[in-house]
Parts: structure tokens; sequence; C-alpha cells
């Protein structure tokens, strides 16, 4: 067990215990040792293994269920609306009548002869010998971060299954900015570009070797990286439970510029998946990130509370995530699913049609900022002029272009379900920056809305002088990851950040941390002292 400092860095002086001991507590054994030591107190986290946020885990289905999650790779998924017979049907999402990403390629086009713009693709890495990879994918800056990889470039091999997440990293960036393709790789459904940001320069960043799981300090490393590469956007089809790691790295792209655009999460409607987080996830859910939410292709969520049709028997069990409210303000859904989804898992077949997830939706977002930012980069350069050192304005002009003109009126409830209304990738292009409303947004962390106050613990950790501020958010920052993975825990991820806790509210969150195996040693003792 790895132990993280606050930039998400692992310490290389620490012996660690091993496996056996909660990792939390392995944290808060250093933290012991380097006040006994009568060391300054500084905030430390393990290095954690987020597993429960993804369209497929080959671990649980091989031993669970199945039939829940299997995708039928000759058709539509059976629960949500398929498109019509037509012309452009195999990049639906793509037309003018959708995300407008064709027309919006042209226009940038008129504009910008040769356009060029870099994005950070985090994720699982490419299959090098897809014939719909993007044109400009720079291999030679590609990066692996997963253990015993690092330093090698960002290859995923295909396992041979038919799962969503097998070549997740080769379908979401295919979306993102795949090249051309002609009939014999789509099965006679489609000749001509595929991807939403064609042009885009991609530095692929492997930080997991399936979806199914993401380590803490990989996406540090990754984000790092795409920063120091100079990339402008960030797309990763990915969501986790917070760390303050994740936070401090948020913040540092926020300062740098950088527009990230991350999954809301996925949960399910129906099985033994259903007790899952249906709010949005990590990194989505903090204000600095634009969170990608699920559209179907006749403009209703991709939730299925909201819909009004009534679901059919069989199909795919899996929906978007959405809310609390004040999350949602920073919220954009793209289409999903139902979009092709890129694949290598049979001999001479490259793509299947059950495109699903917020995995889909996010690239899709992430391209309308790159066209956006690479058609007005002359402008924004004025701009930034102005403000020295205030490179966060160019991720609030890009919010600003996104939201404002997302399409509010197919679905009145959008507020709700889909955050700022439906992707229009062109029609963003028809309002300018402008260096008037910016507002920076609320720094990423991981408070707890009072939480150490309301549990009792803000008296007791006051007796620790010095420590009390690190040892609080430790404690702050494991209660909320308890919060995504303990089911008895989930309903308070909807609650906003002024909601009045209940004393019923207070004892469940009290009884369920002090029962639950996984909740450290340390913090039970607190617990149980009061």
């Amino acid at each position: 067990m790895e132990i993280l400092d606050k930039f998400g860095k692992p310490i290389p002086r620490i012996i660690t215990k091993g496996d056996e001991l909660n990792p939390w507590d392995a944290a808060h054994d250093y933290l012991d040792g380097e006040l006994a030591a009568g060391q300054k107190p500084e905030f430390v986290e393990p290095d954690l293994r987020h597993r429960i946020f993804s369209a497929q885990d080959p671990e649980y289905l091989a031993s669970q269920h199945p039939e829940l999650e299997a995708f039928d790779e000759t058709e539509y998924l059976k629960n949500w609306p398929r498109p019509d017979e037509g012309t452009d049907r195999f990049v639906w999402h793509l037309t003018d009548k959708y995300s407008e990403f064709f027309k919006a390629n042209k226009r940038l086009l008129e504009k910008v002869k040769d356009p060029w713009i870099k994005v950070g693709h985090i994720d699982t890495g490419f299959q090098p010998d897809h014939p719909a990879l993007p044109k400009n994918l720079m291999k030679d800056k590609s990066r692996s971060f997963i253990k015993g990889e690092e330093g090698k470039q960002a290859i995923d091999v295909a396992s041979g299954t038919k799962l969503e997440q097998d070549g997740h990293g080769t379908a979401t960036m295919i979306l993102l900015a795949g090249g051309s393709v002609g009939n014999s790789h789509t099965s006679d459904n489609y000749s001509g570009v595929v991807g939403a940001a064609p042009f885009a320069e991609i530095i692929s960043m492997r930080i997991s070797e399936t979806v199914a799981l993401i380590q803490t300090s990989s996406f540090v490393d990754a984000l790092e990286y795409a920063i120091s590469e100079g990339c402008e956007v960030i797309s990763m089809s990915m969501a986790g439970a917070p760390t303050k790691a994740w936070a401090n790295m948020v913040n540092k792209a926020y300062a740098a510029g950088i527009t990230v655009v991350t999954a809301a999460g996925n949960s399910w409607f129906e099985g033994p998946r259903k007790a899952l987080p249906k709010t949005i996830l990590y990194p989505a859910r903090w204000e600095r990130v634009i969170a990608a939410t699920g559209v179907a292709y006749d403009n209703l969520p991709y939730v299925l509370k909201a819909r009004i049709q009534t679901k059919s028997e069989g199909g795919e069990t899996m929906q978007g995530n959405f809310g609390p409210a004040d999350v949602m303000t920073h919220a954009l859904a793209a289409y999903t699913p139902n979009v092709f989804w890129a694949t290598m898992n049979d001999a001479g077949k490259y793509f299947r049609l059950d495109g699903g997830g917020t995995s889909s939706a996010t690239p899709q977002v992430a391209a309308a900022a790159a066209i956006w930012l690479t058609y007005y980069r002359n402008e924004i350069n004025e701009i930034l002029k102005k403000f020295p050192g205030e490179k966060w304005r160019k991720v609030e002009m890009v919010k600003n272009a996104l939201f404002a003109s997302a399409d509010r009126h197919s679905y009145p409830l959008h507020k709700i379900y889909l955050g700022c209304g439906i992707l229009k990738a062109d029609q963003a292009l028809t309002v300018p920056p402008s260096e008037e409303n910016l507002v920076k947004a609320k720094e990423a962390t991981v408070n707890l809305w009072g939480i150490l106050d309301l549990l009792g613990l803000l008296l007791r950790l006051k007796g620790e002088n010095e420590a009390n501020e690190v040892r609080g958010e430790m404690f702050q920052t494991e209660i909320l990851q308890q919060m995504h993975t303990n089911p008895a825990l989930q309903k308070f991820l909807e609650y906003h950040e002024n909601d009045i806790w209940s004393d019923a509210d207070r004892e469940l969150m009290r009884e369920e941390l002090l029962k639950s195996p996984e909740v450290s040693q340390k913090l039970k003792e607190y617990l149980a002292a009061e």
C-alpha cells in the first residue's frame, strides 16, 4: 500500500505494512509517526483503486450476472431509442439534427485553414491497429501511467471478450477524433470521417488496463503530464470517488486554462448493481470540470425515471448519472447510447452499434470544446493578454459558449437530468469569447458540508492543535469515499451543500461507519468516543 502526499505523489521513504492494513489506517499511521517525530503535519492519503463505477467489471461479471451486462454487437440496445434508417445512421450523433459536428467542422475550416489543438485523452490507451484511429494521434507522446508500465506508450491490448470496457480507450478516442474509414471497416454502413474533432492532435494517456479500475496516482500523473505537454482540453470517460490528490490536480489544470471534461458516471436501474450511486461522480462533480451527461436519440434523458416510454424486456440496464441540482449547473448532455463503438475483439470487425454510457458522451463534449477553442484562438489570446496570470478565464469562456448555445427547448426539465442542455457544436461557434461576466469556479475540495461537526468529531479534533485541520481533512475524504461505496449512505450524495441534516441522518451515518469493515480504525475510534 503506497501512501500519497497532498499532490498525489508516493512518499518514497514510507515502508507500508501490506494489504492487510486498512488503507486509511496506513495513512493515519504515517501521520502519527510524523507527529511523534516532531514533523509538521501534512495531509496524506492511500493510493486507492476506484473500481465501482465502470460500465463493465470483468471480475464481477465472471461470478455474478453476465446476462445483465452483455452487449449484442449485431444490433442496437433494446431499452433505448435507436437511430432511424438513413444515409448517416452510422454517425447520427454527428449530424446537423443532433450534435452538429459535421457543420461545426465545416465552419471551422472556412475560418481556419490549418486547425490544430492538443487534446489529452485519459483512458485505457489505444489499440494501434484500428483503422479509425485519429490521423493526428501523437503516438510518440503517448504514455502509460500504470504501475509497471511507466515510460511505455499507451498501448492497449484487446482481451478477446465482448465486454464494453475492453478497448474502452480506443472507442472513446475514435468518438473524440477518429479519422476516415471505408465501407469495408463499417460492414458497409458508412464511409467517411467518424471523429467529432478529426483535426485534433491527440495525446493518449493510459491510466488503467480496464475502465473498471482507476488508481488515484495514475490519474494525477496523467493530468500533470497533459499540462506539461500543452494540452488545452482533457477528455476522460471515467469516474470515481474523490481524493485530495485529484482535487489539487483539477485545480492545477484549471489554473493552467485547461478545459477538463469527464464522465458524469453510470448507474443501473436493474440487477445487482442497482444500488450504485446515481448522482454525478468525481472529478465531474467539481465545478471546475464539465460533467458529461447523456441524452438519447429522441432527445429525452439517458435516465430511465425521466423517460415517458416504458422499459422493454431485455437489453442493457445501464443509464447515466445526474444531480444534485447544484452540480448540474456545470453539466452538459451529449448523445448516448446507440452510437457506434470501435472494437478490435473480432477479426475483421471494427465497430459495434451499441456504444453507451456517459463514456460516449464525454468525448463529444470535449470535441466541441476543442473546436470552439481552435475557432476563436486569436480572440481568446487577445482577451487573456488583459488578465495576466488568470488563465482560468479561458475555461470559463469555453463553458459559457457551450452552455449558452446548448439546446434547452427539446426537454423542459433539462436542469434536472441534462444540466445546461444538449450539446450543439456548431451553435457554440456563434458565441464569441467575452471577458464580461466571467466568474472563477469554486475550488475543487473534499469538504463534507460540516459533516465533522455533525458527527461530533470536530471538538475532539480541536484538541490536536496543529494536526486538527490535517486529521479532519483526512476523515472528511474517507467519509466521502464511504458515501460512494456504501449503499446505505448514498442518499447523502443527493444533499445540497446547505441542506440541514436531521438527527436521524447523523445517527445513520455514524452507525454505518462504525459497523463497516471498510472504515479505518482511527476514524472508528473518534466516532466511538462520542
